[in-house]
Parts: structure tokens; sequence; C-alpha cells
């Protein structure tokens, strides 16, 4: 991109958040995750938290992330297998310790991320607290980014119907995300609305 066309796309993506409310930006925040992680909304909250904690540390071991999440061993080796068969992670052979591999973000997970990050002046800290507190919120034993999308939608669109709330999630089956509006509506999180 030349210079002047990448100076123009800067001042145009800040214009942009200038001008977005911030129920509007917790949406680009949950659509930038969903892209980090190979555009699956259905992955949970926790693997999101997981992959920024990798970019925040790039090089970090999988016990390094499993002693700052406090997630134990075996569901974290899942998280770890998931994200870097989808491309989102890369492993290395450690030089220093045969028995570790070291970790980083790479590709279109690199991407999503710079582009989340944006909303926090850069800060991996502040994007973790901004998951975690979905976590918090939604109690539930697998919340995902589908989830996040459906209740930050409803926040701000106060009174949107079902059908326009699930006209904004992301392409994928409308009996999947059907399912899951339904179960945040029985885990009592969002109001059953009209259709």
């Amino acid at each position: 991109m030349p210079v002047f066309g990448y100076h123009a796309y800067m001042v145009s993506n800040l214009a942009k958040k200038a001008m977005t409310t911030t129920d509007q930006k917790i949406c680009y925040i949950i659509d930038h995750l969903v892209e980090a992680l190979g555009n699956e909304p259905s992955s949970s909250i926790r693997r999101a938290l997981i992959l920024i904690d990798i970019d925040q540390y790039p090089g970090t071991t999988q016990t390094g992330v499993m002693e700052r999440l406090g997630i134990n061993k075996s569901a974290l080796t899942r998280e770890i297998e998931w994200l870097f068969n989808y491309g989102c992670i890369m492993r290395q052979d450690s030089k220093d310790d045969g028995r570790a591999v070291k970790l980083q973000t790479c590709g279109y997970s690199k991407k999503g991320m710079e582009d989340a990050l944006s909303y926090f002046e850069g800060s991996h800290d502040a994007l973790k607290r901004f998951v975690e507190k979905f976590i918090k919120i939604m109690k539930m034993e697998k919340p995902t980014l589908r989830d996040a999308k459906i209740i930050a939608i409803l926040e701000e669109t106060k009174g949107a119907t079902k059908q326009q709330v699930l006209d904004r999630l992301y392409e994928g089956s409308a009996s999947t995300e059907n399912r899951a509006f339904n179960e945040l509506i029985e885990e009592g999180l969002v109001k059953d609305v009209r259709e």
C-alpha cells in the first residue's frame, strides 16, 4: 500500500473508532478476536484469552501460559493443539530445553490480535481484562465468542428482535446461531425477546 494510502487508511480507521459507541466497539473487538481465531465464533472465550497471552509473551511455553492464566494442563494442552491446528500459533522447540516448546501467534491471528489491541492502546492486559469480564458475566461452562457477541448486540441495540440479533451474527448455520441464542435465554443471561 502506498504511504499516502496507508495514511488515509489509518485516519479512516481512527475516525471510525472515534464515531462508534462503547457498545459498538465491544462488538468490533469480539469480531477481531473471532478473526484471530480463524473466523470460528464457536471458539471459547477462554481460548481467546490463551491466544492473547501467547501474543503478549511471544516465545512463551505452555507452562508459562498455565502459570499466568491458572488453567489446568490437560485443558490448556487441548486449546494449544486447537490453536496450532487452526494456524493461530507456531510452535518451536526450545534450544535451551529440549522438553520445552516455544509458542507465538502468527498470520491472521497476529493481524486480528493487532486490530483488537488497537482499541486498548496496544495493552494486552487491558484486552485480557475485557475478555475476563465476559467470562465472569456469563458464568457458563464454556461461553463462546458467539455468545459474547449476542450479549453485546443486545446491549448495543436495546429492543432488537431475535432476528435482528441473529442477522448481525456470523455467517454460520441459522440453527447453530438460534441454538446459541436459546441457550443464553435458558441460562438467564438474556431475556426472551420478540421474534
